[in-house]
């Protein structure tokens, strides 16, 4: 995302430029649409899909019956968890599935976090190659980094909770340590 910031900064910067020059001022207001649009369309996208994986976690959360903030949930990269003690149930979003699941149902979790190799490369299409297997191990090391949980699902056996952060990662292998282990032999 970060990438894409900055290249409808500079897309809009270069462009905008060109706008003083403009025969007229329809012209001009033209030009600078042209210069900024694409930015407007990325803020546009980013900003509506956090809204509806803001609003999936929000009813994962409602549906599980735990409240927001309550340090048994857990929302990140449209992936979450949640945690309800009381009912002993642990649901999972990713995307737009969300599902539920009884201590019972959770058979092991684990977190696991990988980073990626770095390509360096001679030359301007050894550099653009480069990047590109930069880009491509950084997003499959990203999608190894986090809380996998497997359990009781014919349909989805395994999910993904994003955690890029280790000390969240850990406190959630604690928490269902806790939680699954010792109240739910209980």
């Amino acid at each position: 995302m970060g990438a894409i910031v900055v290249l409808c900064v500079v897309w809009g910067g270069f462009w905008s430029m060109f706008a003083k020059f403009a025969p007229s001022p329809g012209l001009a207001f033209g030009m600078f649409v042209f210069a900024w649009a694409p930015g407007a369309l990325a803020a546009w996208f980013f900003i509506g899909r956090a809204g509806r994986r803001a609003q999936r976690h929000a009813d994962m959360l409602r549906a599980v019956g735990v409240a927001p903030g309550s340090g048994f949930e857990h929302s990140e990269g449209g992936t979450g968890i949640a945690l309800n003690a009381k009912e002993r149930v642990v649901a999972l979003v990713d995307g737009k599935v969300h599902k539920s699941y009884s201590y019972e149902d959770i058979r092991e979790w684990v977190a696991q976090e990988e980073r990626a190799g770095q390509a360096i490369g001679v030359g301007l299409q050894g550099v653009v190659t480069a990047g590109g297997a930069n880009i491509r191990a950084a997003r499959e090391a990203a999608a190894n980094t986090g809380l996998f949980v497997t359990v009781r699902d014919l349909e989805r056996p395994r999910w993904r909770v994003a955690m890029k952060d280790k000390t969240t990662r850990a406190r959630w292998m604690e928490l269902l340590r806790q939680e699954v282990n010792e109240r739910g032999a209980a």
